[in-house]
């Protein structure tokens, strides 16, 4: 894969065995110490890597684009919305889910942009500094486009080894990017989750081994659980990831919605169009599984409250209008966690999601039962 348009994938062999730690796997390459064509253009900077707190504040600010980061973080282009599926297609300012880009993060890095190197054999014993991969990926989003020797890009790369939160966004730009080339799944709404599964899987690298037809994956596999390993593609592990998050402090727990494997290419690579995200996991669709939007620093709100914001909808009140809303705000943004609420860690974690709703006379009533179920749910 070429370095104009790929995140480095070292760590993706790691996944393979299991879940990235930061005492497990932390290489440190110079740029004396890489060759063969993998020459790195910038040492690697001494640091402490952020809490999870920490790391959680600067997920809030990532995901919101460079609106909020400004000079903290490179320039990143308009994002396309709508497939006209009904959204009629426009360009609007990048925003990233919360959930996608804490579950890229971890797969790639296991949230490190600072560690201490246990290879290669030059770096170990040495503080604390950046990670770097063999084929020069750099800190928490492995970021390898632009930071080989001979390189220029158009963002400052002493700053994505030396800057935790410059690398984020960095990945960003670059996932805003996969985002650009690939095709539609569902009405390609930014702010749905299931809707980056194409641009997930091109942040690995479209290739054959990242098709969920590949017939050399574990077979009637399950939503990806980095307890239990298997072979799966790139983007099922950062959908499984979701779903089993590393701990409450790091996000809330999500049941993602996978495409259905017949509606895309079983021979090559790149999948094309896909429709709108429904199955339970990435080999079975006999059970349904609803879309989901995510946003980083809002608390997950209690059951109660959750309900509270059904019955209002009910009554005839209608949800904020979000930037980028097509409907005028018509479709309640209420925040939905578990039937029966949220624990403290879990509002810690700083990263809330909630069920697309569907729209209409069926959007209502499938609401109106949802906060019935948390009514019976609360008394019992």
């Amino acid at each position: 894969m070429s370095a104009r348009s790929t995140l480095a994938v070292s760590l993706f062999a790691l996944a393979m065995l299991g879940p990235v730690g930061a005492s497990a796997y932390c290489p440190s390459y110079t740029p004396a110490g890489t060759a063969g064509g993998q020459n790195c253009g910038i040492e690697p900077a001494l640091g402490t890597n952020p809490t999870v707190l920490q790391w959680n504040t600067i997920f809030t600010t990532v995901s919101q684009g460079p609106a909020m980061w400004g000079a903290n973080g490179p320039t990143v282009k308009a994002i396309k919305r709508g497939c006209s599926l009904p959204t009629v297609a426009s360009e609007v300012a990048p925003v990233f889910p919360c959930h996608v880009l804490k579950a890229i993060a971890m797969a790639e890095s296991g949230w490190q942009q600072f560690c201490k190197p246990d290879s290669p054999s030059s770096s170990v014993g040495k503080p604390e500094r950046t990670i770097v991969s063999f084929d020069c990926g750099y800190g928490i989003g492995q970021v390898t486009s632009g930071m080989h020797v001979g390189e220029a890009p158009d963002f400052d790369r002493t700053r994505v080894a030396s800057d935790a939160a410059y690398n984020l966004a960095t990945g960003t730009r670059i996932l805003r990017d996969k985002w650009g080339y690939t095709s539609c799944v569902g009405d390609r709404l930014p702010e749905v989750v299931e809707h980056w599964y194409t641009s997930v899987w091109a942040y690995n690298g479209l290739a054959y081994s990242n098709n969920p037809n590949n017939p050399n994956l574990t077979a009637n596999r399950k939503p990806y659980n980095p307890k239990n390993g298997g072979s799966y593609t790139y983007q099922e592990r950062v959908f499984g990831r979701m779903e089993y998050p590393t701990s409450s402090e790091h996000w809330t727990a999500m049941a993602v919605a996978y495409p259905e494997r017949s509606k895309m290419s079983t021979t090559t690579g790149n999948p094309g169009a896909i429709p709108e995200p429904t199955c339970e996991g990435p080999t079975s669709c006999v059970n349904k599984r609803s879309t989901h939007t995510s946003q980083c620093g809002s608390q997950v709100g209690d059951a109660g409250k959750d309900a509270d914001a059904a019955d209002a909808f009910a009554d005839g009140s209608t949800g904020g209008q979000e930037a980028g809303d097509s409907d005028g705000g018509k479709t309640p943004k209420t925040v939905v966690s578990d039937p029966i609420g949220t624990s403290p860690a879990q509002a810690a974690g700083g990263c809330s999601y909630s069920p697309r709703v569907p729209e209409g006379r069926w959007g209502v009533l499938t609401l109106l039962a949802f906060a019935a179920l948390r009514r019976r749910l609360r008394a019992a």
